[in-house]
């Protein structure tokens, strides 16, 4: 029995024993991914805790938990009711922050807005407010039924008419009539526009110019401060014509222009634009482009400006009785129908010359200062006069000479020397020796500018094409022994030559040229085209290929070019219509020219 008395005391020990071994402990031990009394979590173990349950509002921010087992709230944001911090989105209220909310102003009729633990409105102490349709005016509501609070049409800024109350407690705008203001001009309210709505009008309907800005007032009537009286100014700013050049050349302030054109224009078109456009008209009359009939044919052009005012500029337009062309400053361009013909003894060997025109005397020394603003280069003791042929000009003074013609007309210059400019080129910057830029000019042959003949132009011209025989191969023209030669005339009656010699018959007894034109033309009306001074043609001298070719400008290159048809010095063999003669780029004193254009 005493056994059994000393063992029941140790089994009881022994059960209390398990039994404390199974509960949680009590110890300090943050970090054994328990949560013990006292923290809020134990590494992953979050005892059910979450951003959204702590009262954050970042929905899928990550809670954490730190080394002293403590809530890490960093992911879960800065918001979170009881911080005192009303987030709109999510909160209503903080505590006794209300934001300036009340019982009234949520649509109550009195009582006590209260916030809860959770920042939303405690409207428990509010009291209901009555209902939309009972007759009283409770916010939110801007009337109800037949009370609306004193308002009236006008007073909401409509025309006059009666104010109701739409069902929702609201007001019925829709009983009110039109108001200023809506983009509706109302004609029976005297408006004159409504905002941007203009009737269509503008400054110009009004009587205004029409580049103003009209608009409208607060009192949907016109503000017309930004219009502006129309333009007076009825001038031209350019008047260009389709052929030839304006004489003088256009000025707004000059009315009246004169133009002569070649028999082979038979239309041209003039064209003006005016100084205050797109406010002033232009019109031009008869219709363009005018159909030319030989003599005069007259272009009005009117311009009418805004205000009404007008001004009429006249156009002249002289179209030759002939295919010759007339230039105001160098005279008559004689003009050359094209051809073919034999250019020496072997009859294979043909040119082809398109048409052309070239000026029917040699270019004279007053013609020359003219057209360039340059001294006269002449050797004065070998020439009568300013009428007399200009020399001492090289090849590169020649077609500085064409293109500054061309530009005084108007006309499209035909050489182009690199880096020069012909508009500001003086008379110093041209070489006096050959020279490899301006030997290398380029021609533009379908520019409409002057240029010197080439050789096969000059050589048809001379032999006078074939005026018996148009259409004809001219196989004995090479032969004549100067221009205008019949095989029976005299050459002393056509041409200044022969001063050195002693016994040819004709020859001129002074030592000098002499005026061009002093003896007769040939048969396409050109003078001096054999004696007086040398003519500078554009090929570079060199062998004519063989056969038959066509508008031959001559070599690539080369070292000297060619002179034609003889001086008042030479024999009368340098005066035929074969000769030519090589010369270098150098200024001769029995040398100059004449030009060409097409």
């Amino acid at each position: 029995m005493r056994t059994n008395s000393l063992l029941i005391p140790l089994v009881l020990v022994l059960l209390v024993m398990v039994a404390c071994d199974s509960k949680t402990k009590t110890v300090d031990s943050c970090g054994d991914g328990f949560v013990d009394p006292g923290e809020d979590c134990d590494g992953s173990a979050l005892n059910g805790g979450s951003c959204t349950s702590l009262g954050f509002y970042k929905a899928d921010g990550v809670l954490a938990c730190n080394a002293e087992c403590r809530y890490d709230t960093t992911d879960c944001g800065t918001a979170r009711c009881g911080d005192e911090i009303i987030q709109g989105d999510q909160e209503d209220c903080e505590g006794s922050n209300l934001d300036g909310q009340t019982c009234v102003s949520l649509g109550y009729e009195r009582g006590t807005l209260a916030c809860n633990s959770t920042c939303s409105f405690d409207r428990s102490d509010c009291e209901d407010a009555g209902s939309c349709g009972d007759g009283i005016v409770q916010a939110p509501e801007e009337c109800d039924g037949s009370a609306i609070g004193g308002q009236t049409c006008n007073g909401l800024g409509y025309y006059a008419s009666t104010l109701s109350c739409s069902d929702e407690c609201q007001f019925d705008l829709d009983s009110c009539e039109h108001r200023c203001g809506d983009g509706v001009v109302d004609d029976s309210y005297q408006e004159a526009c409504d905002g941007q709505n203009l009737s269509d009008q503008t400054c110009g309907t009004l009587g205004y110019s029409a580049r103003g800005t009209l608009s409208c007032t607060d009192e949907c009537m016109f503000d017309e401060s930004g219009c502006l009286a129309k333009g007076s100014n009825a001038e031209l700013a350019t008047l260009t014509i389709s052929e030839g050049t304006l004489n003088p050349a256009f000025s707004s302030a000059i009315a009246s222009y004169t133009t002569t054109v070649p028999f082979s224009i038979t239309s041209l078109t003039v064209a003006g634009t005016a100084a205050d456009a797109p406010y002033a008209t232009v019109a031009v009359l008869p219709a363009q482009p005018v159909t030319l009939v030989v003599g005069t044919n007259a272009v009005t052009v009117t311009v009418t400006a805004e205000d009404g005012s007008q001004q009429t500029y006249t156009v002249a337009i002289t179209r030759q009785a002939t295919m010759d062309y007339s230039s105001a400053h160098i005279g008559t361009l004689v003009y050359v129908p094209a051809g073919t013909f034999q250019r020496d003894a072997t009859s294979t060997n043909r040119s082809v010359v398109s048409e052309f025109r070239m000026s029917q005397y040699e270019i004279t020394r007053a013609q020359w200062t003219a057209v360039t603003g340059w001294a006269d280069p002449s050797y004065t003791p070998y020439s009568s006069g300013m009428n007399d042929p200009v020399q001492r000009v090289n090849l590169y003074d020649a077609i500085a000479f064409c293109n500054k013609l061309s530009l005084l007309e108007g006309l499209t210059p035909v050489y182009t020397v690199s880096g020069v400019d012909f508009t500001t080129l003086t008379y110093a910057q041209i070489p006096t020796t050959d020279n490899a830029t301006w030997n290398t000019a380029t021609v533009n042959w379908a520019a409409n500018g002057y240029r010197l003949p080439t050789e096969m132009e000059w050589m048809w011209a001379a032999m006078g094409a074939d005026t018996a025989n148009p259409g004809a191969v001219n196989t004995t023209g090479y032969t004549k022994g100067f221009a205008g030669s019949t095989g029976t005339n005299a050459i002393g009656d056509y041409a200044v030559f022969g001063y050195v010699t002693t016994t040819e018959i004709g020859r001129t007894t002074t030592q000098r040229s002499n005026p061009v034109g002093s003896r007769l033309p040939n048969e396409l009306g050109y003078h001096d085209l054999s004696g007086n001074a040398w003519e500078w043609v554009w090929d570079w001298y060199g062998t004519y290929p063989t056969g038959t070719l066509t508008d031959y400008r001559g070599p690539a290159s080369g070292t000297n070019r060619i002179a034609r048809g003889g001086d008042w010095n030479g024999s009368s063999s340098s005066c035929t219509v074969a000769f030519r003669l090589s010369y270098s780029n150098s200024r001769y004193d029995t040398i100059g020219f004449r030009v060409v254009r097409r």
